[in-house]
C-alpha cells in the first residue's frame, strides 16, 4: 500500500502509512487481558488526553530523575548527539515527543548546517500535527532541515521502512527512541526483537541503521521507588485514569477507581518495576454491556491487574540486548548522576538476518505503549 499524503495547505507534510485503517482491537486487549491467569489492562489506556496531562505533571515533580535527567543529557550534548547523525541521512523519530526535547538535537543540526531529512511517527494525527507545526516554526529559518510526519504504528513503519525504494540516496537511518521507551516492553528479549526488525527493515532498504536510545540504567532501589512513589496523587491519578479510558474505550461503565488502589512492585532480579491496580475487595467486571449480556470476570480482593512495566536496566543489560539485536553500543551519553543514559546504536553486520537474533514478532509494536511522546 503506497502512503497517502495528508498535508493541507499551511500543514506540515504527513504521509499516512498505516497498513491497517481499522486501528488497534483496543476493546479486545482489554477483555482478553482481564480474563487473563494473570490479569492485564493494555498501557495504551494510560496515554489518552488525560493521562498524557496527569503523566505531564508528574514527571516534572522533583524527584522523577528520568524526565530531568533525559533533558539534561539532550541539553548539554544535543550538539555532540546531533553530530553523530551523518549528513544527508535520515532522522526518525518514534513518537515525535515533547518539542523541548527534539529541538535540542534539531538545533544542534541547524548550528552545523548539516542537511537532515527529520521524520516523526505517530498514531495520533492531531498530536503529530501540533508537534510539527511548532517545530517548523522553531525551524522555518533553517534550509538545512526538512520535517515529514509519518501516521502510523510501529509496525507500519517497518513495513514502510523495508519497502523503501526513493529514499535509498540518503544512505543511513538514525532511529531516535527517547523516554525509556525499550524498557516498557516485557522483556530484554522482546527488546532485541524490537531492535532487530527494524535493523532488518532498513537492510531491505539498503539503508545503514543506527539507534539513539535513551534508557533508565539506574540501579539504585531507593531512588527507583521515590520516583514512581504511587502513593502521591499525581501518580495515583494517572493509574487510575486507566479505568477511565477503559471505560470510554468499553463503551459502558465497567470500573469504578473507588474500588481499586494503585500499587506497585520492583523486580530486582529483572530490573523491572511493575505497576498494578489492586483490587480493594473482589470486584465484578462486566465483559460485555449490560444490553449484550451478563458475561464477567471476578478480580478477587487484594487480587492484582498489572497496567504497565518500566525497566530499569543497566549498561550491561544493554550491551547485551543489542548483541542479540546485531547492534553495538558506539557511545553513550549520560546525565551528572549517571542514572540516566542515550545510547547511539550501530548495526554491526551487514546481514543482520544471518546472525541469531531472537525471531521478531510481528505485531509487537501494537501492544506497547504505542508511539506515545511520554513514557515512564
Amino acid at each position: 500500500m503506497s502512503p497517502t499524503v495528508l498535508d493541507l495547505e499551511d500543514q506540515p507534510q504527513i504521509f499516512d502509512i498505516r497498513q491497517n485503517y481499522d486501528g488497534l482491537d483496543l476493546k479486545g486487549e482489554i477483555v482478553r487481558g482481564l480474563g487473563s491467569q494473570l490479569p492485564t489492562l493494555p498501557s495504551l489506556l494510560l496515554w489518552d488526553d488525560q493521562g498524557q496531562d496527569l503523566f505531564d505533571r508528574f514527571s516534572q515533580t522533583p524527584t522523577y530523575y528520568p524526565f530531568h535527567g533525559e533533558i539534561e543529557v539532550l541539553s548539554r550534548y544535543g550538539s555532540d548527539i546531533g553530530a553523530s547523525v551523518p549528513a544527508e541521512g535520515a532522522l526518525l523519530e518514534l513518537g515525535c515527543g515533547a518539542v523541548r526535547k527534539t529541538k535540542s538535537i534539531l538545533s544542534g543540526f541547524r548550528q552545523q548546517q548539516k542537511p537532515v531529512n527529520y521524520f516523526a511517527l505517530d498514531v495520533s494525527h492531531q498530536g503529530l500535527t501540533t508537534s510539527l507545526v511548532e517545530l517548523r516554526k522553531l525551524f522555518k529559518d533553517s534550509p538545512f532541515i526538512t520535517i515529514t510526519g509519518l501516521l502510523g504504528t510501529y509496525d507500519d513503519c517497518v513495513a514502510w521502512l523495508t519497502g523503501l525504494k526513493t529514499m535509498r540516496a540518503l544512505g543511513s537511518m538514525t532511529i531516535l527512541w527517547l523516554g525509556n521507551s525499550i524498557a516498557n516492553l516485557d522483556s530484554h528479549d522482546q527488546a532485541s526483537a524490537f531492535l532487530a526488525r527494524f535493523g532488518t527493515a532498513c537492510q531491505h532498504a539498503r539503508l545503514a541503521c543506527r539507534f539513539l536510545v535513551s534508557t533508565d540504567i539506574c540501579q539504585r532501589d531507593e531512588k527507583v521507588l521515590e520516583a514512581y512513589n504511587v502513593g502521591r496523587p499525581e501518580y495515583r491519578d494517572f493509574l487510575l485514569n486507566a479505568l477511565d479510558a477503559a471505560n470510554l474505550e468499553l463503551g459502558y461503565e465497567a470500573f469504578s477507581a473507588d474500588d481499586w488502589t494503585p500499587a506497585s512492585w520492583l523486580d530486582e532480579r529483572e530490573r523491572n518495576l511493575h505497576f498494578y491496580l489492586t483490587a480493594k475487595y473482589d470486584v465484578l467486571v462486566p465483559l460485555t454491556s449490560v444490553a449484550e449480556g451478563t458475561d464477567a470476570v471476578t478480580i478477587h480482593k487484594g487480587q492484582r491487574v498489572r497496567v504497565v512495566t518500566s525497566g530499569k536496566w543497566s549498561e550491561e543489560v544493554m550491551g547485551q540486548i543489542c548483541g542479540k539485536a546485531g547492534f553495538h553500543i558506539q557511545q553513550r551519553w549520560k546525565d551528572d548522576s549517571g542514572d540516566y543514559c542515550i545510547f547511539l546504536l550501530k548495526n554491526v553486520t551487514a546481514n543482520i538476518s544471518d546472525r541469531r537474533v531472537v525471531q521478531p514478532t510481528a505485531g509487537v509494536g501494537e501492544k506497547i505503549l504505542e508511539l506515545k511522546k511520554r513514557k515512564i
